[in-house]
């Protein structure tokens, strides 16, 4: 059994140790060095990461450092002494770091060297996937996946305003117009609701998708060579080819949940599009002045079987939103829980012109109608030169 404890100064030189086990033979390691940056990591107890020693039968055993913020979760080290290796315990404590992202609804990040291959495997055994990468490190993300089986089985449904006729209709007119004789690229296309009307306009159509859940439902609509899907995430992945037209539907840039990662997405998005490509994304206006003051919530929806309760965190700019489903008679209710960052549209033009795009138009809905103080959503499209 393991336990995890603050480090304190007197753990300097047994961390130092296990680091220079864990180090690679070719590696200088500078024992003098590390105890210096150590000790610095230790007194840092403002900083988002702690330093910890992992102990095992009362004994230390090995070093964690993990860092904290709103966002997410980064594991920046765990370095386990040659006695203990290959007995669970990196797993337990990976596994550990999981459950509680997942209770915090947010991402855990680490790196990993190309010359670790057997970390790799490990880490991608634990379900985590690369999303960018520097000189020295494949940096790889866990999330845990709202978008599971279940919920991709009971998404499609045509009572449910977003799968109405009209506003099918109306958006994918508007995209097939901008599309006009180029291809279209979705991010996070989902189970298709978009997508599959928009290719039957004659729009040539790919997509790029997180979820695998959610892309088999696709699948029984239409196949890989109609509707060609790469599964990533939406800020990193890249898809052959290239485009005249990006677009990402339904709020969905809010659930990434750093303003980097949203800055990313639109960078992404810029790889993929030939010049004066546009990318279009639909996006909620956060509804901040609906709270009363010292109220953090709001509720966003109070039908018949169905509430959604919305939390916000003003520093951050996050909601959580709750979806309460009752069952017929109301003695129960299925939750479910989505984290989101919140956008305002001046920020998300901000974005736009790091990427270099700049604005090009901006409406109330598909339809085109006029954007006010008041429109609770907006489609702004932006377009590279």
């Amino acid at each position: 059994m393991y336990a995890i404890r603050p480090a304190t100064e007197a753990d300097v030189t047994f961390l130092v140790d296990v680091a220079a086990t864990a180090s690679h033979p070719d590696a200088d390691f500078d024992r003098d060095q590390y105890a210096a940056w150590t000790r610095r990591m230790i007194e840092d107890l403002a900083g988002p990461s702690t330093t910890s020693v992992i102990e095992v039968n009362g004994r230390p055993a090995g070093r964690l450092r993990v860092a904290r913020t709103a966002a997410s979760i980064e594991l920046c080290g765990i370095q386990l002494a040659p006695s203990i290796q290959n007995q669970g315990i990196g797993t337990a404590i990976i596994r550990a770091l999981q459950e509680e992202a997942a209770a915090r609804g947010v991402a855990l990040d680490l790196g990993v060297e190309r010359t670790n291959p057997n970390a790799r495997r490990l880490y991608e055994r634990l379900g985590f996937r690369k999303y960018a990468e520097d000189d020295r490190e494949d940096k790889l993300r866990w999330r845990h996946d709202i978008w599971t089986s279940d919920v991709a089985g009971r998404y499609d449904d045509p009572g449910d305003r977003m799968f109405s006729t009209a506003l099918l209709d109306a958006t994918t007119a508007r995209l097939a117009e901008l599309a006009g004789t180029g291809r279209a690229l979705e991010f996070a296309i989902g189970t298709g609701r978009v997508a599959v009307p928009l290719a039957e306009r004659g729009v040539p159509v790919s997509g790029i998708e997180l979820s695998p859940p959610m892309v088999e439902v696709l699948r029984t609509k239409t196949d890989e060579s109609t509707i060609p899907v790469t599964i990533g995430d939406m800020a990193a992945v890249r898809v052959p080819g290239e485009f005249s037209l990006v677009y990402l539907v339904y709020n969905t840039i809010s659930n990434l949940l750093t303003q980097e990662d949203q800055v990313a997405c639109f960078r992404n998005a810029a790889r993929h599009l030939s010049p004066g490509g546009r990318f279009v994304i639909e996006l909620w206006v956060p509804e901040l002045r609906r709270l009363p003051p010292g109220t953090p919530a709001t509720v966003g929806i109070a039908d018949p079987g169905y509430i959604l309760l919305d939390t916000y965190d003003v520093l951050h700019q996050h909601v959580t939103s709750y979806h309460f489903t009752f069952t017929e008679g109301g003695t129960e209710a299925r939750l479910e829980r989505s984290p989101h960052r919140y956008i305002w549209p001046a920020e998300l033009d901000l974005m736009a012109q790091l990427a270099g795009f700049t604005l090009e138009s901006r409406h109330a809905d598909w339809s085109g109608g006029e954007f006010t103080a008041d429109s609770p959503s907006h489609v702004s499209v932006y377009r590279l030169p």
